[in-house]
């Protein structure tokens, strides 16, 4: 039975590393009469060995797995589903590996002769703890197009509106993130970051009298961050004039007082 188990580990760990689910990567070998072993992967970007098994304890735990030991240096992490009355302790162990940035950890849940499980049950408990170790993907923001339909508003009146409803996340979400907006307003700063380019609006209200004369606090502010190409559009773009850009609504971030626009392009 230990033979087969490095059998199927080693052969997950020697394959190509090849960007894939955890339950596309799920596999079985042996059968009821000589003993199984299943199998699982994922693939963790800048993931550490240490830092994995660190994950994988309570992770376990919380299925009722016990960890017996783990050793960084080799990368093998043992655990056991417990005996019962009626069921001797079932071996799990883990094998982690770099290869480049990529972190490839395994899981293998090993049976003896005469003892079944259902695959699906099965998949479902190694992809349930796997997955947890691999960080969420964000979803990308959608490009703003030319021809899209935009909100056509001032900076000033776009920071009231998100102001409003600021105190409600569901109604931010519904209202605002992932919309487009033509944004227009003074121009207050322009800057080049990781090779794009960051457009900032003045977002608040025109000063009046001796209020203009003095130094906001915390002003509000829409941050416009270029979309691929935009060199032409932002050359045109002028500190303390007035321009307009369309963007897809992100996120407000309530401390900096500011709302940030992706995927911004000249109109």
């Amino acid at each position: 039975m230990r033979s087969l188990v490095l059998t199927l580990a080693c052969l997950c760990i020697a394959s190509p590393a090849v960007a894939t689910t955890c339950e596309e990567s799920f596999q079985k070998k042996g059968d009821f009469f000589d003993g199984s072993a299943f199998a699982a992967r994922v693939q963790i970007e800048g993931g550490t060995i240490e830092k994995t098994f660190s994950q994988l304890r309570p992770i376990l735990a919380r299925d009722g797995i016990k960890t017996l030991s783990s050793d960084v240096t080799t990368g093998v992490l043992k655990a056991e589903n417990p005996a019962t009355m009626f069921q001797r302790a079932l071996p799990i162990d883990v094998f982690a590996s770099l290869e480049g940035n990529l972190l490839n950890v395994e899981m293998v849940f090993t049976l003896p002769s005469g003892v079944g499980a259902s695959r699906e049950t099965v998949k479902k408990h190694l992809c349930s703890a796997l997955n947890q170790l691999v960080p969420p993907v964000e979803a990308a923001a959608v490009p703003v197009k030319a021809n899209d339909a935009a909100v056509e508003i001032e900076a000033p009146a776009l920071v009231k509106q998100v102001k409003a409803s600021a105190d409600n996340p569901a109604r931010l979400r519904v209202n605002f993130v992932g919309k487009a907006f033509q944004v227009s307003a003074k121009v207050l700063s322009i800057a080049e970051s990781a090779g794009s380019y960051t457009v900032v609006f003045d977002g608040d209200q025109p000063a009046i009298g001796k209020a203009s004369a003095t130094k906001k606090i915390n002003r509000a502010t829409v941050v416009c961050t270029m979309a691929k190409n935009q060199d032409a559009a932002v050359a045109e773009l002028k500190t303390n004039q007035r321009a307009t850009l369309v963007g897809r609504f992100q996120s407000f971030d309530s401390k900096a007082n500011a709302i940030q626009l992706q995927n911004c392009i000249g109109r």
